[in-house]
């Protein structure tokens, strides 16, 4: 019995010990009493309130956002009209005008025209005004071409009021179609009449996916700077320009830098239609003129052809003149002396009985006969069409071809950037949440059991996760994206005025966002439709939109309306820029495929990072070309500043596939990926612009790139920029390449 009562009173102790170290904060807390226990109790509610308050303000200041909701109004107005007007297609997209009024009471807010994109991805672009009641307001935007699909031509005016809400929605279509009805001939002529068959018999000429017919108009030699905005091309033909005041042949000079086309007549003409013009805007003499009847310098060409070794076969001069049955020796035609000064680069075209060049972001064809000859009214509307048509694709201000896959290319190369880029270090994150594990763990509770404090803990552990979430907040600093982030590439000709812009950028958070642009840009916009856009057309809604543009006084912005974080969107801008020097080749000459021979010197500003040159299917590549410094094609293969070379023929993407890594993570030694990138992208800018290779001249593109180049934003961001700056340059040897012309009519 003693035994018994003994070993339960051991269990009883054995037990209520256990309990005493498994539960002694709560055993604890009965031993005080009841009233302390109440105190106790009180004070840990208020706690948790207080450490739930604090949470919810550290979650706000974290969250904090600036960004505008876009919202519409329950109840739409009906008081405003308006509509969007295509001016013309203007360098890499649209000048179009949009007029809107106001029947209601005055209005401050903005006005967004919603354009619906290709591969279903639409772009918004606002305008902030002021229309008092009754009032009617007009005002321009430039859209990039990716922006929209000119097949359906669907675009929405909305109008918002100052909090953004949509007050009232008119829905547009087919707004190419209703795009201006006819591209504006101006001409300077004694012989007007003699020139109708220049309207193609009213056929249509495809303009960026636009059709317009042709419309001559008889221009005086009176105040003609007045009279040429609004005019495509401009013929003189059988007219004395040194007649011109200085002021208006200025004028004319002007107008084709700003990207006119001038179409000039010579033939028996040519001393007064050649007369006048600066030497540096035309530095065109007459060795003779033929008389009608004689063989010529165009008869002999047209006689015996030429062999295209390019092409591996003979060709025939001015073939399509041959085919309309044009005899050259029926007609006066002049021998002409250019480029004597080296100012302007014309070329002999051997498609058409002319030559060429770009001046400024306009072009300039000079024939080597009167317009007004007989013996041309024989030319049928295609060949006269395809006469206007090679003029234009002379021109920088057409260049752009938007079903060029370089659009691809560029935004994979952009993106490699990004990637490579972007380098987050979480080292201070890691740390700091092991040592917040650590101490809200076994220390804090060793330290407090030590002080006899362990009621404490649960003031402790909240004070702690506020410490914790602050210090999260400071050393997340590096990882969290406060700014947006911009990869950009801008390229420019060396000696140019504009400059051509791809960027990628993203911002945290799913809220719609802007960056200001440099005040510099004219246009932006998508800089890629997509390839669904391309083969099955684009979006036929407008109620929502990704891509942003705003215009305001201080110039443009440029964002979108992300679904998910991090969402990216790839954008094109243009604009003007100054000349950064120049890069000089001496001794150019292609030897065999692979080998190159010359000299090139990087006279620009800039240290170039790689410097390549890229002549047919030829590519070289070269490290470190310092401002100043000349590098020889035709050095030790061994080079080590001789990172790449490379035959390719395959286009362009095969060209990235090779160049870079793009669908992985190695790397290659001898060259920086995110630097090859870049000058991939300004290769392929430049290789738009020089998109024909014209016969005789054989041009290589000469290209640089350099880090940490202008911004293309204005305000605080991340992200990099590169710079490319390029030019072209005549390389003797190589197979002569066939000058096919721009054909639009291959799509009709």
């Amino acid at each position: 019995m003693k035994m018994s009562v003994i070993r339960h009173v051991l269990q009883a102790g054995i037990y209520t010990n256990l309990m005493k170290s498994v539960m002694k904060p709560c055993v604890e807390i009965t031993m005080e009493g009841k009233k302390e226990q109440e105190v106790r109790i009180t004070m840990w509610k208020r706690i948790r309130k207080t450490a739930v308050i604090l949470l919810c303000i550290a979650c706000l200041l974290a969250g904090k956002s600036e960004y505008t909701v876009w919202a519409k109004t329950e109840e739409p107005m009906d008081c405003f009209s308006g509509d969007v007007t295509v001016l013309k297609p203007e360098n890499n997209g649209y000048a179009m005008q949009v007029t809107v009024e106001n029947s209601g009471a005055d209005f401050t807010g903005t006005v967004q025209v919603v354009f619906a994109g290709a591969d279903y991805v639409n772009t918004a672009y606002s305008t902030k005004i002021t229309l008092p009641a009754q009032g009617k307001k007009q005002f321009a935007i430039n859209v990039s071409g990716a922006a929209v699909d000119t097949e359906s031509g669907i675009c929405a005016i909305h109008f918002l009021d100052e909090e953004e809400n949509v007050l009232q929605s008119i829905e547009l279509e087919d707004l190419f179609g209703r795009a201006a009805t006819e591209l504006s001939v101006g001409v300077l002529s004694e012989n007007y009449d003699g020139l109708d068959f220049m309207e193609a018999d009213g056929e249509y000429i495809d303009f960026h996916n636009i059709y317009y017919p042709l419309k001559l108009s008889e221009l005086s030699g009176d105040a003609l700077k007045d009279k040429l905005d609004g005019y495509y091309f401009l013929i003189i033909d059988q007219f004395d320009v040194s007649s011109l005041s200085g002021e208006d042949i200025e004028a004319v000079q002007d107008w084709v830098k700003a990207g006119g086309w001038l179409m000039i007549g010579t033939g028996a003409y040519a001393k007064q239609t050649l007369s006048g013009f600066d030497r540096d805007f035309m530095d065109v003499s007459v060795l003779s003129v033929s008389e009608p009847g004689e063989e010529n310098y165009l008869s002999d060409h047209a006689l015996n052809g030429y062999y295209d070794y390019y092409y591996d076969r003979d060709e025939d001069y001015y073939y399509l003149f041959n085919d309309e049955g044009i005899d050259f020796t029926n007609m006066a035609v002049a021998d002409l002396d250019y480029n004597r000064s080296g100012q302007r680069s014309f070329y002999d075209s051997s498609d058409y009985p002319a030559m060429l060049a770009d001046v400024g972001d306009g072009s300039v064809m000079i024939l080597y006969f009167s317009l007004g000859e007989e013996e041309l009214r024989k030319l049928g509307s295609y060949t006269v069409l395809s006469m206007y048509e090679k003029l234009i694709s002379e021109s920088l201000s057409y260049r752009y071809d938007i079903y060029s896959e370089w659009d691809y290319v560029n935004e994979e190369a952009i993106s490699l950037i990004d990637s490579l880029g972007t380098d987050v270090n979480f080292t201070g994150l890691k740390i700091m949440i092991a040592v917040y594990v650590v101490l809200v763990g076994p220390i804090l509770y060793l330290i407090l059991r030590r002080a006899k404090k362990r009621e404490w803990y649960w003031i402790c552990a909240p004070v702690l996760g506020l410490i914790f979430i602050a210090g999260v907040y400071i050393l997340g600093r590096d990882v969290r994206v406060s700014d947006a982030m911009i990869y950009s590439v801008t390229a420019q000709r060396v000696d140019g005025n504009r400059k051509n812009t791809y960027f990628l950028a993203y911002h945290s958070g799913t809220d719609p966002w802007t960056v200001r642009l440099d005040g510099k840009y004219e246009m932006a916009g998508p800089g890629y439709p997509g390839w669904n856009g391309y083969y099955y057309g684009g979006n036929y809604s407008t109620d929502e939109y990704k891509y942003i543009v705003d215009n305001d006084a201080d110039g443009l912005l440029a964002g979108i309306k992300p679904e998910e974080n991090f969402e990216s969107g790839f954008f094109y801008a243009e604009g003007g820029t100054e000349s950064r020097g120049a890069i000089t080749c001496e001794n150019l000459e292609y030897i065999r495929r692979g080998k190159m021979k010359g000299t090139v010197t990087n006279e620009t500003d800039c240290d170039m990072a790689y410097m390549a040159v890229w002549f047919e299917d030829n590519v070289i590549v070269f490290s470190d070309v310092k401002a100043g410094e000349a590098i020889d094609l035709d050095g030790d293969s061994g080079n080590t500043r001789r990172v790449y070379e490379d035959t390719t023929d395959n286009g362009a993407r095969s060209m990235m596939n090779r160049m870079l890594d793009i669908y992985s993570y190695s790397s290659n030694p001898k060259y920086d990926q995110a630097d090859m990138a870049a000058l991939l992208v300004g290769m392929g800018i430049a290789e738009n612009e020089n998109s024909e290779n014209p016969a005789g001249t054989k041009r290589a593109i000469v290209i640089g790139v350099t880090e940490d180049y202008d911004r293309v934003t204005a305000g605080r961001c991340g992200g990099l920029s590169y710079g490319c700056l390029y030019t072209f340059a005549e390389m003797e040897g190589g197979g002569q390449q066939k000058d096919s012309g721009f054909n639009p009519h291959a799509f009709f």
